[in-house]
């Protein structure tokens, strides 16, 4: 076990190789800290390699696991509430984000997304696919422009992500 003030001169050292985004350096070190250091310094060590986890390497499940250790510990209020939040943050990565495209098993139908197409315009409109002209409103001056939907606007268009472009006369 590390003197009290040796054991605070190494936690710093770590925090500068981690200020340094030098991620690789950052675990080496922190796995030897972990074996001689416990306490407050100790749970301070998980919180950082939940860090180098979580911001270096994006890896969540990793920090994930590092955040409850910290937690686990039962450390002081400013460590858990740090480790929570750095939780919460993994738990939120790992959701899939509502504007992640689907895989193309999963690729959702224009009716899906607009059900009252069939029922206002039949089948045939309601089934036509990325590749068939889509037609844009128009104001009352000008006259409708059929279009060509690329299968990511098709997929945009089918989760009600319609993005729209206005161009000059």
């Amino acid at each position: 076990m590390a003197d009290s003030q040796q054991a605070n001169d190494q936690y710093a050292a770590l925090e500068r190789l981690y200020s340094e985004r030098r991620w690789a350096e950052v675990e080496a070190s922190a796995d030897v800290l972990l074996v001689e250091l416990d306490g407050e310094l100790h749970s301070r060590v998980l919180l950082l390699l939940g860090h180098t986890r979580l911001y270096g390497y994006n890896d969540v499940g990793i920090a994930a696991e590092h955040y409850r250790q910290v937690l686990a510990a039962q450390p002081e209020a400013l460590l858990v509430g740090i480790a929570q939040e750095g939780l919460n943050q993994c738990l939120a990565a790992a959701e899939p984000s509502p504007s992640e495209e689907p895989s193309p098993s999963e690729e959702p139908s224009p009716s899906d997304a607009m059900p009252w197409l069939e029922q206002i315009a039949g089948p045939e409109v309601a089934s036509s696919g990325a590749n068939s002209p889509t037609e844009i409103a128009a104001g009352p001056d000008q006259p409708t422009q059929p279009t060509q939907l690329s299968p990511k606007e098709s997929a945009e268009l089918a989760k009600g992500l319609l993005g729209v472009v206005i161009r000059p006369n």
